[in-house]
C-alpha cells in the first residue's frame, strides 16, 4: 500500500509495568522495554506534551491487550475495523498492544503497540473465512498472546472472533476481564460457506460460541442480528452494540480534479455506470451481481459496472467467468485501491451495489456507500435491511432477474433514485458517524472498566446510554 509506513521502531520504548495485586485496578509502575523485534514489534509513539495531556484522559494508566486474528494491516473490512478501534482507544490515553498474524503492512498508531506472531515460511497469504493457513497462523498467535498474558498484567482484553477461545481462559484466570468482538457469527459464517457441512460440528461451533459469551465480561456486535444470536446463545451476556462509520476517505467530498481523472479512464464515454468495492468472498454475493447483468442490460443497454477491489489473480478468474456468461464487455476492473480515494471511485458510479446473498452482519461497505450519496442497490435480506430500508436504497430479492431488474432501473433513471442516495446519507451521518463509533467504544470500555459503569443486572447494555 503506498501510504503504509515501513519498517519496524528501533528506539526503546517506554510502556506501563502492571503490578500484582488483589486490587481490582492494578497498580501502575514504570518499566524501560527494548522492542522485541521478533515479534514484528512497531509503536506510535506519544510526544513528551502528549503523555502530559494524557494524564486526563479516560483511558490514561489502563493497559489493553486487542487480539486481532487478522493480517494487519490490509484491506480488508476486519483489520480495518481494528485500526479504527486501536486509534480510539490510543487516542483516549489506553496503552494498547496490538496482538495480530505476523502478514501486513506496518502502519504508526499513537499509544499502539503493535506485537506480530511468529512468521511461518510459505504463508505469507492469508486467505478469508476459514483455512489450513488461518489456523497455523491462529496457533502461532495464540503462542504470541499466552506470553504476552504470562509476562505483563492488562486492567483488559479485547478479542475479535476466534481469538477468544484461545485468550479467554488465561485472561480469565489472570483476573483480567474479556470483552469477546464479534464481527459475525463463526458458527453461521462456518455454516453458510460450507465449510462444516455436518450438522453436529456446526452444534459444536455454536455451543463453544455460546460458553466463551457466557465467560466474557462483555460482547461487542456491529448490527441488530448479531446482538440477537448473542442473546440467544447467552441470554445474560452484556452486549454493546457498536455499528462501523465510514472510513474517512469515504465520508469527505469528493475531489473535483481527482474524480475528473478517474472519469476519464473508467468511464470516458459517460455511460450509466455502477460500481462495487470490496472483497471478491463468496458470502459478498459477486455471482449473483454478474449473473444479473443480462437482465440490468435489457433494462440500460449501455451501463457498464466498475469493481474496485480484488488481486490480479481474482481479476483474471472472473474475467474468465464474466467470457462464460457472455457479459465480460460490461465490466471493468480497477482492482484494490487505497481508502482515502474511496469518495472519488464511489462518485464514479450512478448506482453502488452491495449484492452480499449469505451472513447477517452488515458489510462495512454500506457506510462507505451511504456517506457517498450515490443511490444504493441492495439485496433484501437482513444483512441490509437492519440499516436500510425502500426510502434509502433499491433494495431487490436475491435472485438475478430481480436484482439484475432493479439495478436497470436505477441507471436508466438515477435521478428518480436520488432521494434515497441522500436519504441514506442524512442517516450515516446522524447515526453511524466516527464520532458515534467513538462514543460507543469507549462508553462500553467503561462499563466494564469503572465501577459505575457496570449496570448491576445482567442483560443488555446500550453503549450510547451515558452519551445520549
Amino acid at each position: 500500500m503506498t501510504h503504509a509506513m515501513s519498517g519496524r521502531a528501533s528506539h526503546t520504548a517506554i510502556t506501563d509495568r502492571v503490578s500484582l495485586s488483589s486490587s481490582p485496578v492494578p497498580r501502575v509502575e514504570r518499566e524501560a522495554r527494548v522492542p522485541r523485534h521478533s515479534e514484528g514489534y512497531m509503536s506510535g509513539p506519544r510526544s513528551a506534551s502528549a503523555v502530559r495531556a494524557g494524564r486526563h484522559l479516560p483511558g490514561h494508566g489502563k493497559r489493553v491487550l486487542l487480539v486481532a486474528p487478522q493480517p494487519f494491516f490490509t484491506l480488508r473490512g476486519t483489520p480495518m475495523n481494528v485500526r479504527r478501534m486501536a486509534s480510539v482507544l490510543g487516542k483516549a490515553g489506553y496503552e494498547v498492544h496490538l496482538a495480530t498474524f505476523a502478514p501486513g503492512d506496518a502502519v504508526a498508531i499513537p499509544g499502539v503497540t503493535h506485537h506480530r506472531a511468529i512468521h511461518i515460511p510459505g504463508l505469507s497469504e492469508v486467505p478469508i473465512g476459514f483455512s489450513v493457513s488461518k489456523v497455523l497462523h491462529d496457533a502461532a498467535l495464540a503462542l504470541l498472546v499466552t506470553r504476552l498474558l504470562l509476562t505483563r498484567r492488562f486492567h483488559l482484553a479485547h478479542a475479535v472472533e476466534e481469538s477468544v477461545f484461545f485468550t479467554l481462559p488465561l485472561a480469565r484466570a489472570r483476573g483480567t476481564p474479556v470483552i469477546f468482538d464479534l464481527d459475525s457469527s463463526m458458527s453461521d459464517q462456518l455454516s453458510y460457506s460450507g465449510i462444516l457441512r455436518n450438522r453436529t460440528m456446526v452444534r459444536l461451533v455454536r455451543a463453544l460460541e455460546a460458553a466463551a459469551l457466557r465467560r466474557s465480561t462483555l460482547a461487542i456486535t456491529v448490527c441488530t442480528a448479531l446482538s440477537d444470536t448473542v442473546r440467544e446463545l447467552s441470554p445474560a451476556t452484556r452486549i454493546a452494540q457498536i455499528e462501523d462509520s465510514p472510513q474517512d476517505g469515504a465520508s469527505r467530498a469528493p475531489v473535483p480534479r481527482r474524480l475528473a481523472e478517474l472519469r476519464r479512464v473508467w468511464n470516458p464515454e459517460a455511460r450509466p455506470m455502477a460500481v462495487y468495492t470490496g472483497n471478491f468472498a463468496s458470502y459478498q454475493g459477486l455471482s449473483l451481481l454478474f449473473e444479473a447483468l443480462p437482465y440490468a442490460r435489457q433494462v440500460c443497454p449501455s451501463m457498464r459496472l466498475l469493481i474496485v477491489g480484488g488481486t490480479p489473480e481474482e481479476i483474471r478468474r472472473t474475467q474468465r467467468y464474466l467470457e462464460s456468461l457472455g457479459v465480460h464487455e460490461l465490466v471493468k476492473f480497477a482492482g484494490r485501491q487505497p481508502p482515502e480515494d474511496m469518495s472519488e471511485y464511489l462518485a464514479l458510479g450512478d448506482a453502488v451495489v452491495s449484492p452480499r446473498s449469505e451472513g447477517t452482519n452488515t458489510p462495512l461497505k454500506l457506510y462507505d456507500y451511504m456517506a457517498s450519496g450515490r443511490p444504493i442497490v441492495a439485496t433484501r435480506l437482513p444483512t441490509h435491511t437492519q440499516v436500510l430500508d425502500s426510502r434509502s436504497a433499491a433494495l431487490a430479492a436475491p435472485d438475478p432477474k430481480s436484482f439484475g431488474e432493479k439495478l436497470g432501473h436505477v441507471l436508466a433513471e438515477p435521478e428518480r433514485y436520488s432521494a434515497r442516495g441522500r436519504a441514506a446519507q442524512d442517516i450515516v451521518r446522524a447515526e453511524y458517524s466516527a464520532e458515534a463509533f467513538e462514543r460507543k467504544l469507549l462508553a462500553a470500555y467503561r462499563s466494564v472498566l469503572d465501577e459505575e459503569g457496570v449496570p448491576e443486572s445482567p442483560g443488555a447494555f446500550s453503549a450510547t446510554t451515558s452519551s445520549m
